[in-house]
């Protein structure tokens, strides 16, 4: 793979060679989606791209966790496109807290903001080039959403680890569900939910999505030193949302409106998705084409080098397939 990054000078090299590297490359602005609310985005592009990845980032993330990623992709030939979704990073709260992600409606808001994005930026940017879409857990609900909503839209869709299902304080999804919607109903949507709070500086390496201490460190000191950056969890409303988005995401109803290629990329040991979902969404959509990472967490792309290496390959030959 072009320019592969190895752990050992990960740190060193995103805070010199690749920094400058995608400073060069990179313009950034914000998209209003409402009246008083915009969210942040990046475009980051490349001379003679064969077409355009837009990525979104997961829950409590930034795009910014994901310049290493995005590094790969230019070096492949493609322009980015990618943002922080509303709630997270530097776009606009929904809420006075900001460490706290609350929504209303997943599709009407998450899937509706990037559907915005993709129109204002992408296409008015490069009306000739092909968009390939690429979503990493709430990102990967929000992506399945979007080409079961847009099918006509995206001529490829990666889903790393979709929100197809949430493991809730190891409660069951149809007790979280029935929680999250007594607790709105009884005024309490915007109460953090189960085992969620303010941003704690303080993870555990150990007890993070990643198998990478490098990976996991790069994007943790950053966290640490950045205000936008520094977001706890979800509160009832956004809870109960989001189930209700996952659920139909993986639907025969819905999944039977897919006509985009999917890439569906699975970390075998996730403790943030139920597998059973996962193997649904495979089940009702047939044509998936699928890979399952062994002794691999909830954040494969932060997996140590060699699943990495073997990650962006599977990702760039199954884009390369079109292009």
């Amino acid at each position: 793979m072009k320019e592969f990054i190895s752990e050992n000078h990960l740190i060193e090299f995103l805070e010199h060679e690749g920094k400058q590297f995608l400073d060069a490359h990179r313009s950034t602005g914000k998209l209003a989606v409402a009246p008083g609310k915009e969210i942040y985005y990046e475009l980051y592009c490349e001379t003679s791209a064969r077409g355009v990845l837009v990525l979104c980032h997961g829950y409590t993330e930034t795009c910014t966790k994901y310049h290493e990623l995005i590094y790969y992709f230019l070096r492949h030939g493609y322009h980015v496109l990618t943002y922080d979704q509303r709630g997270h990073g530097r776009s606009f709260r929904e809420v006075k807290n900001p460490h706290k992600i609350h929504a209303q409606n997943f599709d009407a808001e998450y899937v509706e903001d990037l559907n915005l994005l993709v129109q204002k930026i992408a296409k008015k940017n490069f009306p000739s080039l092909p968009l390939f879409l690429y979503g990493h857990s709430m990102g990967g609900c929000v992506a399945a959403r979007y080409i079961e909503t847009y099918p006509k839209v995206f001529s490829r869709c990666i889903l790393s680890s979709p929100m197809f299902g949430i493991h809730v304080a190891g409660v069951p999804s149809s007790f979280a569900f029935l929680l999250a919607r007594l607790m709105k109903r009884i005024g309490c949507g915007k109460c953090y939910t189960l085992g969620q709070q303010d941003f704690q500086p303080d993870e555990k390496f150990k007890k993070s999505n990643c198998t990478s201490a490098a990976r996991f460190n790069r994007y943790n000191i950053l966290r640490a030193n950045t205000p936008e950056f520094m977001l706890g969890g979800g509160d009832y409303s956004w809870l109960s949302t989001a189930l209700c988005a996952a659920a139909r995401a993986v639907s025969r109803k819905e999944t039977a409106k897919i006509k985009t290629p999917v890439l569906l990329l699975e970390a075998e040991c996730d403790a943030y998705v139920p597998r059973r979902r996962i193997a649904k969404f495979r089940k009702n959509l047939p044509g998936t084409e699928y890979h399952a990472w062994r002794d691999t967490k909830h954040e494969i792309y932060n997996s140590k080098d060699p699943v990495v290496r073997a990650y962006c390959r599977t990702i760039f030959q199954f884009l390369e397939k079109f292009c």
